[in-house]
This record gives structure tokens, C-alpha cells and sequence, in this order.
């Protein structure tokens, strides 16, 4: 059996004294994470193993360093630990633009003030800040010659 058939083991999180790997090629595999507690726990530094074979995770807690272990448990054809493929870490990019934001919210209470019937002056008012910092309206939409 060579190293490129054992699992990958990808660290999840790991401090001092403390680690948890994602084993996501045996998920749900019970005996497979049986054999993983019994075999981590006879290695020297593991103080404790916790497996949860539904999410394919392993909870360590160890003293001494985290690579130790991991080179034991490959000796121990357990797994290999490695980092996540970085495709698979890679969060979507999305972002608020706060003038945006600020903008609904003077929309929202322009609205609300309207409701109100207090249209003069603090509805208009709220109106034109949120159509400036929408972008609606900018100082320089008229060409600065006041037309």
C-alpha cells in the first residue's frame, strides 16, 4: 500500500496542545474512524482522540508538535495530513459599498417621513443626500456653470 492510497487528513484548526483534521474521503465511514482513535491514541503525545465519522472529523489533543503525529499517523498507514486544495478554501468575493448602504438608508427614512406627510422639508432633504451618495445626482453633473 503506498502514501497516494491513504486519505488525506486537512488540518481544519490547530493551537498548542490541540488539533482537528478533516478526513473527507472517509465520511461516514464508522470502522475506518474507529481504527483511526485506536491507532492515533497509541502514539506517544496523544492524550486524547475524538472522531465523529458523520463530518469526518478528528479531534486531537496531543503535546508536542503536530507534525509528530502526523508523520506517525502516515507510518501507521492512518493518513496523510496536508493543507485543503486552495480551490476548495477560496471563499466567494462579495462586498458592500457603505455609500450604497447609507443611501437605502436615507431612501428608507425618506420614506418613512412620507409616510408621516412630512414631505417639506425633511423627506425632500433625506431624498436628495441619499440620490448624491447613490450617485443619482453628483456636484458635477452640471458642468460647475450652474445650468
Amino acid at each position: 500500500m503506498n502514501d497516494a492510497i491513504l486519505p488525506l487528513a486537512q488540518v481544519a484548526h490547530a493551537m498548542p496542545g490541540r488539533a482537528r483534521l478533516r478526513v473527507a474521503d472517509r465520511r461516514g465511514d464508522a470502522a475506518y474512524f474507529a481504527s483511526v482513535s485506536k491507532g492515533l491514541s497509541a502514539i506517544a503525545g496523544v492524550r486524547n482522540v475524538e472522531v465523529a465519522p458523520l463530518t469526518g472529523s478528528v479531534l486531537i489533543q496531543h503535546s508536542g508538535p503536530l507534525a509528530r503525529i502526523g508523520v506517525a499517523a502516515q507510518e501507521a498507514r492512518l493518513f496523510v495530513v496536508g493543507e485543503a486544495p486552495h480551490a476548495a478554501r477560496k471563499t466567494p468575493e462579495f462586498s458592500i459599498d457603505p455609500k450604497a448602504v447609507a443611501a437605502l438608508a436615507l431612501l428608507a427614512a425618506a420614506l418613512w417621513q412620507m409616510s408621516k406627510e412630512s414631505v417639506f422639508p425633511p423627506a425632500i432633504t433625506l431624498l436628495w443626500y441619499a440620490s448624491r451618495l447613490g450617485g443619482v445626482w453628483s456636484p458635477d453633473s452640471d458642468g460647475g456653470n450652474g445650468e
